[in-house]
């Protein structure tokens, strides 16, 4: 087994390797003036089962990706498992307009042409999106991630909020850890991607503290708009849950400005921006126990269940 870091993925892939016990291998990715990609592994992973930690967050890391994929099946490796803690174009899981791409399928279809054999992901947008794929998915829980933090914060009035409909079951798993916890809902309504339309909130948030449950967060209007109505309907604070921090256009601004007292995230995308309200919580012990469990071919049931 031998473990190998994406250009924006050095942080997590060392912490990996670190818990892991092993040394990051050595490759070495260039770019031309023009921004055209070439990998290099400069040592050898003939016969070698390979986890390659990265993220496809943009148009550059997946190119990248399918670059040392090849390379790395050109060299002679025996498997190659994609370790992406976050999964790009997963938002378009399904063609809701017409004439639309499916950009999660079309992503799924170019990584096995490649030769990938495998690949480690966290909390997919949608999990129908392991059908996409015709090799073994290790689809991991981020909801584990972050429990400790939570009962450390020792809030009463615990309330669970489901910032849509497609977030409610992934919030009714964090209550799991939560028995004590009520349970709420916003029914939200979009009329094109980044803009809401309405909010309206399902359940009793008065004297509560509410945390938010989601999987991603891209610009934090909705973050921002639902913290407005949960504190308006007389909940005590509002604190957001987010394995995947895109965090693009105005999301900083949208968070100072909002009543969120604090967003949690995962290191599954490295930030660019920063923000007081920000805690960032490392993903690297749950990736290396489920690279662990995979090489020594164990069952990954404990390391990804509530």
């Amino acid at each position: 087994m031998k473990i190998f870091s994406g250009s924006k993925s050095q942080k997590l892939a060392q912490e990996i390797s670190t818990i892991l016990g092993s040394s990051l291998g050595k490759i070495q990715i260039d770019r031309f003036s023009d921004g055209e990609i070439l990998p290099l592994f400069r040592e050898s992973v003939r016969g070698e089962d390979i986890f390659f930690i990265t993220n496809t967050s943009s148009s550059d890391l997946i190119m990248e990706t399918l670059l040392v994929i090849d390379a790395a099946k050109r060299s002679g490796c025996k498997s190659f498992t994609l370790v992406s803690p976050y999964m790009g174009y997963s938002r378009q899981d399904k063609s809701d307009h017409l004439r639309s791409s499916i950009g999660s399928k079309v992503l799924a279809d170019v990584l096995e042409k490649v030769g990938m054999t495998a690949i480690i992901s966290i909390d997919l947008h949608a999990s129908a999106i392991q059908g996409f794929y015709n090799v073994p998915v290790i689809h991991l829980n981020g909801n584990k991630i972050f429990l400790n933090h939570i009962k450390n914060l020792n809030l009463d009035n615990l309330c669970i909020l489901a910032p849509d409909q497609g977030a409610v079951r992934r919030a009714s798993d964090f209550c799991k850890s939560f028995p004590d916890a009520s349970f709420a809902m916003i029914n939200k309504k979009r009329i094109k991607p980044n803009e809401i339309h309405s909010m309206e909130l399902v359940g009793d948030v008065n004297g509560k503290n509410i945390i938010i449950v989601d999987d991603l967060s891209d610009t934090l209007g909705t973050v921002k708009k639902a913290s407005e109505l949960i504190i308006n309907s007389g909940a005590k604070s509002v604190r957001a849950i987010t394995t995947h921090g895109v965090l693009s256009g105005s999301a900083i601004e949208n968070l100072e400005s909002s009543k969120v007292s604090e967003l949690i995230i995962s290191d599954t995308i490295v930030q660019e921006r920063r923000s007081e309200r920000i805690t960032i919580i490392s993903c690297a012990e749950m990736i290396a126990k489920s690279i662990s469990a995979i090489s020594e071919k164990k069952s990954i049931h404990e390391i990804n269940t509530i």
